[in-house]
């Protein structure tokens, strides 16, 4: 099961789809995500949904929904049950979805954990569904 967290409250965020091979899915608003009490199982596959660029994700406005990488690690972590997810792919429309997620490797070094997470970033225009995992427009970050 594929988990899907929205970090936007925007329209286009909340119905971007996701390709079929991604099987089913659990998705959950940024009201569910912010409040940091889903209990995502361990080694889960999590796609997270939302605008952004090479600092933070969110909304596409300022001072709506605004995500810094530490805000994103502690999201997500605050909402698994225990353990830590397998991996982590990063959906936005911003072409600095690259920077954003080396910003979270780097804040999950610093805290010591997702040591055997995969983070990949995207970023496309909102348009169509999030490509599926093994697409080549996913880059991993290490």
């Amino acid at each position: 099961m594929t988990i899907v967290m929205n970090m936007s409250t925007d329209p286009d965020i909340i119905n971007t789809q996701l390709n079929i091979a991604w099987g089913p899915i659990t998705r959950y608003t940024w009201a569910q995500v912010s409040q940091m009490n889903i209990g995502i199982a361990n080694a889960a596959t999590i796609v997270v949904i939302a605008h952004g660029n090479g600092t933070e994700i969110g909304n596409s406005h300022p001072g709506g929904v605004d995500v810094n990488a530490e805000t994103f690690l502690a999201l997500v972590q605050g909402n698994m049950n225990a353990g830590v997810p397998a991996s982590i792919y990063i959906s936005t429309c911003g072409h600095q979805i690259a920077e954003f997620a080396a910003a979270v490797r780097i804040a999950a070094d610093n805290n010591q954990i997702w040591n055997a997470t995969s983070i990949y970033g995207h970023s496309d225009p909102v348009a169509g569904p999030v490509p599926p995992p093994n697409d080549i427009r996913w880059y991993e970050i290490y």
